[in-house]
């Protein structure tokens, strides 16, 4: 099997400040981590050098920054649906103003690759189609104008439906962030035929587990504790290994009241299934 990189999303651990998220991230055991900007000030030029000075410090690996947009609601599918990514064109000159900014961040900090949640993807023939997707494409190529690939996290919609939008594109520097457990959250597809599909098409993963809702589609699925839950992740790892992906693994938890000893848990249990597909 491959060897991948693992590492913590920085905005799971919870915590307020960057450099401390930083800290705490290699304390508690990180090689890696994928950077997101916890404070506004971050991308000024002397936050971004105390960030600089503490991924040296930590000796921490950054394989990619992550955007995220103030605004996003997730306190329903319905609502998330509404505010999430590139759906409201009133927000999206703001949104873009963020994708430029931390992009050029992002680059100055030597991180070549990003992720975003770009929002719920209208599907073919509808009306709102071709706005997003310019939208999408005018966002995109904006990081890529800072000199990063893009990374879109799946979830939102099924596999089919998003790797037709990324072929639409018709960007080679736009990849899929591979989320398997969204697929259980959003109730939008089984996370294996999802990784059969993506799997080429992968640069990266995010490592979390969950549980069905009752209603899916409608209602949220609960994000739990990484092998309390019903991602086949062994499986799933090595599906998209068989598409051809050899990126990193993040470790995500965006739920729990003990995120710091989550996020430890949870690189410990990976380690250690890695470890036994690799005997």
């Amino acid at each position: 099997m491959a060897r991948h990189l693992v590492g913590a999303a920085l905005w799971s651990l919870a915590m307020d400040e960057t450099v401390a998220s930083l800290e705490k991230a290699a304390e508690i055991g990180y090689q890696a981590v994928q950077l997101t900007f916890c404070q506004p000030s971050d991308t000024t030029t002397e936050d971004l050098e105390r960030i600089r000075a503490a991924l040296e410090r930590t000796g921490l690996a950054v394989p990619a920054g992550c955007i995220i947009f103030a605004g996003d609601d997730y306190s329903s599918i319905a609502s998330i649906r509404a505010t999430g990514g590139f759906a409201d064109p009133d927000v999206f000159p703001r949104r873009l103003a963020r994708c430029e900014a931390w992009s050029r961040a992002f680059a100055d900090l030597g991180i070549g690759h990003v992720t975003v949640h770009a929002g719920f993807i209208p599907p073919a023939g509808a009306e709102a189609r071709a706005g997003f997707m310019d939208r999408l494409a005018t966002a995109a190529d904006a990081v890529h104008e800072a000199g990063l690939t893009v990374g879109l996290e799946t979830g939102q919609e099924s596999a089919e439906h998003l790797l037709a939008a990324i072929d639409e594109l018709g960007r080679e520097w736009v990849t899929v962030n591979f989320d398997p457990a969204n697929f259980i959250l959003y109730g939008s597809d089984d996370p294996l035929a999802a990784a059969r599909l993506l799997g080429p098409r992968t640069s990266m993963a995010h490592v979390k587990d969950g549980t069905a809702s009752e209603a899916p589609g409608e209602a949220w699925g609960e994000d739990v504790l990484l092998g309390t839950g019903e991602v086949p992740l062994a499986e799933v790892i090595r599906t998209l290994e068989a598409g051809g992906f050899d990126g990193a693994l993040i470790v995500e938890r965006e739920a729990g009241t003990d995120r710091v000893g989550d996020l430890a848990r949870s690189r410990q249990r990976l380690e250690a299934l890695l470890a036994r597909m690799d005997e």
